[in-house]
């Protein structure tokens, strides 16, 4: 990567009107290289609806996390769920995450006890990871699962299943999963288009 930005490879360039490098980089959970595209003048907003600082959150990448806040990413958008950076954090990720984006997060109307606590407290009380029906799938089973809704077209029902097997294992991300999942992502994109 470094390499790359060194010879002035665009840090910004969109991938089919979605993804950049820096949300790429989010997504295989490099903060090395989400720290070297920042320092490059990645653009930490997104053109479209989920942004680098929203991947970060759910992904738990509490160094990834740092990176676009300082470089001026807004904690307070929202994605296609209309959920903030601040609880995607204190569900899916840690309290540390949670501490970091409360201190410049705008108070959210539906989380009544507003601190640290207060926030986990709401994210716990959504539907919890394993009462979803594909929680309860193994990460192959999700990825074979995931393959069927893509020959079928189903490129939303393809997003939710690689989202489950991220979800489950991401520390042990399945580089096919990843890639599947951003084309399910793209198909979900020109569809709307």
């Amino acid at each position: 990567m470094k390499i790359l930005l060194d010879h002035h490879a665009d840090c910004n360039k969109i991938l089919r009107g979605f993804l950049t490098p820096l949300n790429i980089a989010i997504e295989s959970c490099s903060v090395k290289c989400v720290k070297l595209m920042v320092k490059a003048g990645a653009d930490v907003k997104s053109p479209r609806n989920v942004t680098p600082l929203q991947s970060a959150a759910r992904l738990g990448l509490t160094g990834a996390l740092k990176c676009p806040l300082d470089a001026g990413a807004d904690p307070n958008d929202q994605d296609e769920q209309s959920e903030w950076p601040i609880q995607l954090a204190a569900y899916f990720g840690t309290c540390k995450d949670v501490e970091i984006l409360f201190g410049v997060t705008s108070r959210i109307p539906a989380v009544h006890d507003w601190s640290v606590d207060g926030i986990i407290s709401y994210a716990k009380a959504q539907p919890k990871l394993e009462d979803l029906p594909l929680s309860k799938m193994t990460v192959a089973e999700l990825k074979k699962e995931g393959s069927k809704a893509m020959f079928k077209e189903d490129y939303n029902a393809a997003l939710e299943i690689y989202n489950m097997a991220i979800t489950l294992d991401h520390d042990n991300i399945d580089p096919v999963i990843i890639g599947n999942r951003g084309f399910a992502g793209l198909y979900c994109i020109e569809m709307v288009l």
